[in-house]
């Protein structure tokens, strides 16, 4: 079987220390032949990140014939874009296989329900995050403290490395935080550290 490798994660760091390692092995020990290894820095509820796009396109010319990730929520975290991903696949004869699950069969109505069980409760996952992060804001915000330009040793590194490895960009980090995007910048390589950490600390638990 010819498979595409995929990956998508917070920062770049985690893909070379977690994911691609792990499923080069899973092609290797099952005898899959790996097409090519596509990856993202990006949030899962963007469906037009470049990694993914270059890869589904790849999938309607059926250059492989599965995609092999970790997880379900790395491929999305929207229910809703799932469902679309999935009815693609289905066309275009590719298989899903996921490393903590195998194959997720959307041709059967059990396939159908386990996606939909295990994409909303990624789906709910994330807005859990991003909501009590918000709620943390606005209760910071009600007590008066300032969250506007912070200095260069005073922000909130916990909430940043949550937001982070929810899927949120840089970005949408910025203007939720009120953070000068450069102001992130110059802290990325510890906030990436941080989550690297977590993320080594998670496989071996």
């Amino acid at each position: 079987m010819i498979v595409a490798i995929y990956v998508r994660v917070s920062t770049r760091k985690q893909d070379e220390t977690n994911q691609l390692p792990r499923l080069r092995e899973i092609a290797k020990n099952r005898g899959f032949e790996v097409y090519h290894e596509y990856s993202d820095e990006a949030s899962a509820k963007d469906a037009n990140r470049p990694g993914w796009r270059g890869l589904m396109e790849d999938a309607s010319k059926h250059r492989f014939d599965a995609i092999l990730v970790t997880k379900l929520d790395r491929v999305m975290r929207s229910l809703v874009q799932l469902n679309i991903t999935m009815s693609n696949l289905q066309t275009y004869n590719v298989k899903l296989i996921c490393a903590d699950i195998g194959e997720i069969d959307y041709s059967t109505p059990m396939g159908k329900v386990q996606m939909q069980i295990i994409g909303a409760i990624a789906e709910w996952e994330r807005e859990i995050i991003v909501q009590r992060t918000k709620e943390g804001i606005e209760a910071k915000k009600a007590k008066g403290i300032k969250l506007g330009r912070k200095k260069r040793d005073d922000i909130p590194l916990e909430t940043i490395v949550t937001l982070r490895m929810a899927g949120n960009s840089w970005k949408s980090i910025s203007q939720d935080l009120h953070i000068p995007k450069t102001t992130l910048l110059r802290r990325k390589a510890e906030i990436e550290n941080i989550i690297l950490s977590r993320s080594e600390k998670e496989v071996l638990q």
